[in-house]
Formats: structure tokens, C-alpha cells, sequence
């Protein structure tokens, strides 16, 4: 196997450490360079669980996850660390810093974790906005942006440190249908450098449709991957076909 293609991830068995009444099955899966991966399921809560997992934030209490070859379970603080800085995480409920204006929201991440001087953050900031077309002034507070434009610095504050991998928490959160749209394309272009993880792809079906290489349901009794979006639709399981009736009465 060459390095193009061996996994940035490895779930085996791995079951997150949930809180609540629910069951958490055990999850088996890879996530590789210039793939997107959509969770999706019954349970927000438990999806968090899952995406938290692969994402290295939460231990699995059953199981192992290796992220770049680095075993998640065995890992100390400092090596943790270190990892959290190769992954992205994008949150479309959480708000930005709101005492920061958006270039600021942008630099932290590279402040903190790089050896670069405010200037040069400050240039590769700018530089990853013009990229993401983000046409609103840097300077201007979150408070007074519209949603999309929240979401590009969101996301460019994400890609800053250049992560390998990169996770969605519903990213299409609180936008319209023709916002979706452009946050598709801006994610798409962003899964040719990376391997990409999400939860609430079910609000853009076009965005799965065209990017998603593999969908994976997740319930409490069981867990069902598919390798494309086309055979989601296909399935006869009637929990899968009875999440996606309630996706086709919401259009």
C-alpha cells in the first residue's frame, strides 16, 4: 500500500464514549485522502459521538481509531496535541469568537500553533479568504455578518493549519438553499487535499450526491455502509428508507 492511499484513519470496533440512553454500536471504517465520508442517522447526538471519535477529540471506550498511524487510546497530552493540530473541525452551530473580528478568527488557530510571524498569519489569512471568494470586509465583527459569510470564515479558520483531515458538524447549518449551494462547492474543493468527515449532509442532498464516496448509517442496533449516494437511495432497509422519507417531505 503507498502512502497516497493508506487511510489517514482507522476505526476498528471502536465504539465512542456516549453519553445519554443511547446505544452505540461498534464502528469499523476508513477514511482516505480526497474522500468525504457523511454519517448520517436518527440521533444527532450519537452521530456527535462518532464524529468525535474519529476526529480524535473523544477516546473510543471500546475498540481503537488511528489518525495518521498515531493510536488515539494510546496517545499522552502532549502528542495529542500536537495531532489536534493536523485536523480541521468545523462546527456550523458554533459561533465564531464575537470579540474578534473575522481576521482574527482566521489567524488564531495559526498564532497559536505556528511558528510565524503576526504579518505572515496575517498574509496566509487573507490569502485563504480570497480563495473561499469571502467578500466581506476581514475587519467587521461576526455580529454583523450574513450566515454564508460566518460559514467562510469558519471554514477558513479550519483549513489555517493545512489539516490532512477535515470534520463537518453540520456545516450547512442556518443556511438557505442557494447558501448550500455555495458551501457545497467550497467543500468540495476542499475535499481534493484532505479526507473529509461530516454529519448533516441529509440538508444537501445535491452536495452528497456529487461528492460523497461514502455514506454510513448509524442507529442504536446497527450500523449500514454504503459506497455512494446512489445506493443509500437504492437500500430496502426500511429505517433507511423511513429517514429518507422524512428528508423528501422536508423539500
Amino acid at each position: 500500500m503507498t502512502a497516497a492511499s493508506a487511510p489517514i484513519v482507522v476505526a476498528s470496533a471502536a465504539v465512542p464514549s456516549g453519553a445519554g440512553h443511547l446505544h452505540y454500536p461498534p464502528l469499523s471504517c476508513q477514511l482516505k485522502l480526497s474522500t468525504l465520508t457523511c454519517l448520517v442517522g436518527p440521533h444527532r447526538a450519537q452521530l456527535r459521538a462518532y464524529l468525535g471519535m474519529l476526529a480524535g477529540i473523544q477516546r473510543p471506550s471500546e475498540g481503537t481509531v488511528t489518525i495518521f498511524g498515531q493510536l488515539v487510546n494510546a496517545l499522552d497530552q502532549a502528542v495529542w496535541q500536537k495531532l489536534r493540530a493536523r485536523i480541521g473541525y468545523v462546527s456550523g452551530g458554533a459561533l465564531l469568537l464575537s470579540v474578534q473580528h473575522g481576521l482574527m478568527n482566521v489567524m488564531l488557530p495559526a498564532l497559536y500553533h505556528q511558528n510565524l510571524s503576526f504579518r505572515e498569519v496575517a498574509d496566509k489569512a487573507r490569502a485563504l479568504l480570497t480563495a473561499l471568494d469571502c467578500d466581506s470586509d476581514p475587519m467587521l465583527f461576526p455580529a454583523v455578518l450574513t450566515s454564508l459569510q460566518r460559514s467562510r470564515i469558519a471554514l477558513a479558520r479550519a483549513l489555517i493549519l493545512d489539516p490532512g483531515l477535515l470534520f463537518l458538524d453540520v456545516p450547512f447549518y442556518d443556511l438557505g438553499a442557494k447558501e448550500r449551494e455555495v458551501m457545497g462547492e467550497l467543500l468540495g474543493k476542499s475535499k481534493q487535499q484532505r479526507a473529509l468527515c461530516m454529519i448533516g449532509g441529509l440538508q444537501s442532498p445535491q452536495f452528497l450526491q456529487r461528492h460523497a464516496d461514502r455514506i454510513i448509517y448509524i442507529a442504536e442496533e446497527k450500523i449500514i455502509k454504503f459506497n455512494s449516494w446512489e445506493a443509500f437511495l437504492r437500500t430496502e432497509d426500511q429505517d433507511v428508507q423511513g429517514l429518507l422519507s422524512v428528508l423528501k417531505r422536508g423539500e
